[in-house]
């Protein structure tokens, strides 16, 4: 029974970060074309970075976080997005560490 319940919540995880994986792509995706649209001209550099110094790297980032932070609806929208599969992933981590407890804790007693 104990390894029914394992099996069963290890094909349940492994399905869950298939598609949270498969939906973060999509994000990308959907990112990476609203900056190409947005900065045509830069978006390689955006995507892409050659960093020589720090300053360059800071203004990479400044860069970004004004892309991030834009009131663009698409942008919210994909600000909300990956919030929520960030989430996803922070809760299915914490249920199958719950599952793993709770066999460790069982299973000496059903053996």
């Amino acid at each position: 029974m104990v390894d029914a319940i394992i099996r069963l919540t290890t094909v349940l995880v492994a399905i869950m970060v298939l598609v949270n994986l498969g939906y973060a792509a999509l994000l990308a995706g959907r990112l990476a074309l609203r900056v190409r649209q947005q900065h045509p001209d830069r978006w390689l550099r955006l995507c892409v970075p050659c960093w020589g110094s720090l300053r360059e790297a800071r203004s990479w980032l400044a860069s970004w976080r004004a892309i991030g932070g834009s009131a663009d609806p698409l942008m919210a929208a994909v600000r909300a997005d990956g919030r929520a599969v960030l989430v996803r992933h922070a809760q299915l981590f914490a249920w199958s560490e719950t599952w793993a407890l709770l066999v460790i804790l069982i299973a000496p007693h059903a053996a």
